[in-house]
């Protein structure tokens, strides 16, 4: 496998849209992402859904802000 698999927790951004009275408490948007690890760097991470064999052309392409993520780690795929 070119690149590892790795399931990222991370607090979303959000947008809301039309007029209305401000929430009482702000709401988290807590996700859950599974993907391949296609490239780091000191602030964000890349994770790809799918990619062809010899890994050159990916597609479904995630960037996250490291700062944005509560957990990460890698799932043995050989499993």
């Amino acid at each position: 496998m070119k690149y590892p698999l790795v399931i990222v927790e991370w607090d979303d951004a959000e947008t809301f849209i039309g007029w209305e009275e401000l929430p009482k408490e702000l709401h988290v948007a807590r996700v859950i992402t599974v993907g391949f690890l296609a490239m780091e760097s000191e602030k964000h991470i890349l994770l790809i859904g799918s990619y062809e064999p010899e890994g050159k052309e990916t597609n479904d392409r995630m960037q996250i802000p490291k700062g944005m993520i509560i957990s990460r780690r890698e799932i043995n795929a050989d499993a």
